[in-house]
């Protein structure tokens, strides 16, 4: 044999080694907005120790970000998440791995940070309490535009602040802001679509949901949670296609769930009860609708046919419920402070306002629980009102106070 025909190979098997090697690499995740990929709350995650969290967290970093409740979003390795420090409203962006800091962005505000950060990989785009819609370079964090809201469309003001996250869909930013929201450019901010400001049902609690799309009759549609009700709209052109109208005295915080040809909306405070509604036909149609699943403002976990959440407000324990979701029916409930729950392999991720954090099967037979600890946090008022975000084999939790911490749940 040559010496031309031994190189060739040799080559061909190099070649072929690096294409086995890059084939077998485990899967990397992105946790890109609010509630994940998908908007649901779901991780697609499989490959994590459910178990780990026994005989405390395996904690890889903590890191300080601000006082707030925005959550994370991650991509490409990239975290980014806001909070109110000593140089005012800061959008942060950290390395997932180590939380070693690669760049900030601050501006002048002293109103804490409640909505969390969308990014599609090239820009970030961000929305404080008093309504700052910020896109910055996700790679250096250099500001591309700046809108204020209120001063630049005439949107209203909401009470508590602008709290639901600003949802990507190809070059829009749909925002839960006015009767049924409001679209702009995501290249330039530029007012695409809008909608009326609330009149005589403005909800003096505000409203603080995130849009959530979907498909509907060969439309792409948003789901907006307002003072006055449910609306479902277009997502291209803003016209409504059908309105629910909800109870007041409600501040209309958790997120619409979608489930099949069904939608779920529930709420606290007076209104206290939870409806499915079926939106198949021009107009939605009530279901079912009883308070056995008010949730104040944090969003319940849908899985195999149940949903499991806390029922009441925020206010010392609270029956953390599994409800049938065709039914309504309590299927068990466990005593807890208020959780907000992310859900990865059919296990619930969940966490209390306390700070204790737990892993448990998600099934309607009884509350069974994998693995559970307590967080480190800072003393005084800190409240882990923010949901637990898996993404990679390690949970990121973060806390009112500006606690970030990263536990390992490898395998």
């Amino acid at each position: 044999m040559s010496k031309h025909v031994v190189f060739i190979t040799v080559r061909a098997m190099f070649i072929t080694l690096v294409v086995l090697s890059c084939g077998t690499k485990e899967e990397e995740f992105d946790w890109p907005r609010w509630r994940g990929p998908n908007g649901n709350g779901i991780s697609n995650e499989a490959n994590w120790d459910p178990e780990t969290l026994s005989g405390g967290p395996k904690i890889l970093w903590r890191v300080d970000v601000g006082m707030g409740h925005s959550n994370v979003a991650i991509r490409d390795n990239r975290l980014y998440t806001m909070g109110v420090t000593k140089d005012g409203n800061t959008v942060v962006c950290l390395n997932a791995d180590t939380g070693q800091e690669i760049w900030r962005y601050s501006f002048e505000s002293s109103h804490e940070s409640q909505s969390t950060a969308t990014t599609d990989g090239k820009f970030v785009y961000t929305l404080n309490t008093e309504g700052i819609l910020l896109c910055l370079k996700a790679r250096n964090g250099k500001l591309r535009w700046k809108k204020e809201l209120v001063n630049d469309y005439k949107t209203e003001r909401i009470p508590y602040g602008y709290t639901g996250a600003p949802v990507v869909e190809d070059d829009l930013i749909i925002m839960n802001v006015n009767t049924a929201g409001i679209a702009l450019s995501k290249k330039s901010g530029e007012l695409i679509w809008g909608s009326n400001v609330h009149t005589s049902k403005r909800n003096m609690n505000g409203y603080h949901a995130t849009p959530v799309l979907f498909d509907h009759k060969g439309k792409r549609c948003a789901l907006l949670f307002s003072s006055t009700g449910l609306f479902c709209v277009e997502v291209e052109t803003g016209k409504q296609v059908w309105v629910f109208e909800y109870p007041l005295g409600t501040a209309n915080c958790a997120d619409p769930i979608l489930i099949d040809d069904k939608v779920f909306i529930s709420a606290g405070y007076t209104t206290d009860q939870g409806t499915l509604l079926e939106i198949t036909g021009d107009e939605p149609k009530v279901v079912w609708q009883n308070k056995n699943m008010g949730t104040e403002f944090s969003t319940c976990a849908y899985v195999d046919g149940y949903l499991y959440g806390s029922d009441g407000d925020a206010n010392g324990f609270l029956p953390f419920r599994c409800i049938d979701a065709k039914t309504g029916d309590v299927m068990w409930e466990e005593k807890m402070k208020m959780v907000s729950i992310t859900v990865a392999d059919r296990k619930l991720i969940v966490l209390e306002e306390d700070g204790i954090l737990h892993i448990a099967e998600a099934t309607p037979s009884s509350y069974k629980e994998t693995s559970c600890c307590q967080l480190p946090s800072k003393t005084g008022f800190h409240k882990w009102w923010t949901p637990p975000v898996l993404c990679n084999g390690r949970i990121y939790c973060r806390n009112w106070a500006g606690d970030l911490v990263c536990i390992d749940v490898s395998k």
